[in-house]
């Protein structure tokens, strides 16, 4: 813990809103920590309200600095963050992780954590990131969201919310350290984590459902998916949604 400054809030609307306010107020520092109580207004990808219970569950902020860092696709970035909340739930024998393309952390077929990365780019390099992690800890119930769980659900047993966001720092500080590895190192983790992959599966694009396989991500996020003609389509995040 000691690489990084832990700034606790009662309430914020969004963690990564306020950390990128003090980033532009120039209030921010490699490994400053925000971490709410309750998140107001908490957002997901295509600008999609987060809902957690306040006191249950970890909503928390991180931003990183990667200036020194020559990275041709911030995709990776997401890739090693998602890899170590993946690694972070294993520890606390949480059974079936998997990462839903592109940043979703599910057990089995429940999603039980959500990122959100912002990255920072001065001129044409990346500079920075604000990575948001809504991880359900100890929510006893989602009201209309039949799809999520948390680890208390899964494991009928309550955390020790520092303990589980101590142990989820550390993963990231040490999977966030591999980022001078090639990219086809990361890329391999990361496919090797992914939920359905190689299973037949249903999307949907431009309203249509259609079935397919997936077979893997590109450098720069795209989804890999084998149609039924065997033709490998690249897809990006607006253009296709996972059905099961």
């Amino acid at each position: 813990m000691s690489y990084f400054k832990l700034i606790k809030i009662d309430a914020t609307d969004s963690t990564n809103s306020l950390m990128r306010e003090r980033y532009l107020s120039n209030n921010c520092s490699d490994g400053d920590v925000l971490f709410a109580n309750a998140q107001l207004k908490g957002r997901g990808q295509h600008n999609s309200v987060w809902n957690s219970a306040p006191g249950k569950n970890l909503t928390l902020s991180l931003y990183r600095e990667f200036g020194d860092v020559s990275l041709k696709n911030p995709f990776l970035i997401s890739c090693l963050v998602s890899l170590a909340i993946q690694a972070a739930l294993q520890s606390f024998k949480i059974p079936k992780i998997y990462v839903k393309w592109p940043n979703d952390i599910m057990s089995e077929n429940k999603k039980i954590c959500g990122l959100l990365l912002e990255n920072i780019f001065k001129g044409s390099s990346l500079n920075a990131s604000i990575i948001g992690i809504g991880l359900n800890v100890n929510q006893e119930a989602f009201e209309k969201l039949p799809n999520a769980a948390s680890m208390f659900q899964i494991s009928n047993k309550n955390f020790d919310l520092d303990e589980v966001l101590n142990v989820c720092l550390t993963f990231l500080n040490q999977k966030l350290k591999l980022i001078d590895q090639p990219e086809e190192y990361i890329l391999k983790l990361y496919e090797e984590s992914l939920y359905r992959l190689n299973i037949a599966s249903t999307f949907e694009a431009n309203g249509e459902l259609f079935s397919g396989i997936i077979r893997g991500v590109t450098p720069n996020g795209l989804l890999k998916v084998q149609l039924e003609d065997f033709k490998l389509v690249e897809f990006d995040l607006k253009s296709i949604q996972l059905k099961n």
